[in-house]
């Protein structure tokens, strides 16, 4: 592939990336999960006395239980069940894989389990959290998944 061909793919890629963090796209069908089946634990590092105005209004929310959905094999995401109003920290233009993101205008997280190398546009993602256990079974996990996030 050309360089050229290469760019405008990442780019593609970048905006429908954005679009489903945007709540742009349609909603995936939901797929019933087969009986017995354990959703994902993720165990994260948020909020606290040194955490953000944002995690800590995050933190508040766990024990918490999301469907996510797959987003191009980079991250998880997810609607959470309220909103989160505090806007703090510099704007995320590099999501970290590991790392738990806001996106401020809808209430859309995501979860990064890894990175092709793409940039978010404004107005960026708000930091929330580090996962500290259970990215492995997350980055594995196909189509929609339950996961149960937790305070560490």
């Amino acid at each position: 592939m050309t360089d050229a061909v290469t760019g405008r793919l990442r780019r593609l890629a970048c905006a429908l990336l954005t679009a489903v963090l945007a709540g742009c796209a349609p909603a995936p069908a939901a797929r019933p999960q087969a009986a017995g089946t354990v959703g994902t634990a993720l165990v994260l590092r948020v909020g606290g006395d040194t955490g953000t105005p944002s995690s800590r209004q995050f933190a508040a929310m766990l024990p918490l239980t999301l469907r996510l959905t797959d987003a191009w094999g980079q991250a998880k995401v997810g609607r959470l069940p309220h909103a989160i109003t505090a806007r703090d920290g510099a704007p995320v233009h590099d999501p970290a894989p590991g790392e738990v993101y806001l996106w401020p205008s809808n209430g859309t997280i995501a979860v990064y389990y890894d990175d092709l190398g793409q940039t978010v546009p404004g107005p960026g993602l708000v930091r929330l959290g580090v996962v500290d256990a259970g990215l492995d079974r997350l980055a594995s996990a196909r189509g929609q998944v339950t996961v149960r996030f937790e305070r560490r």
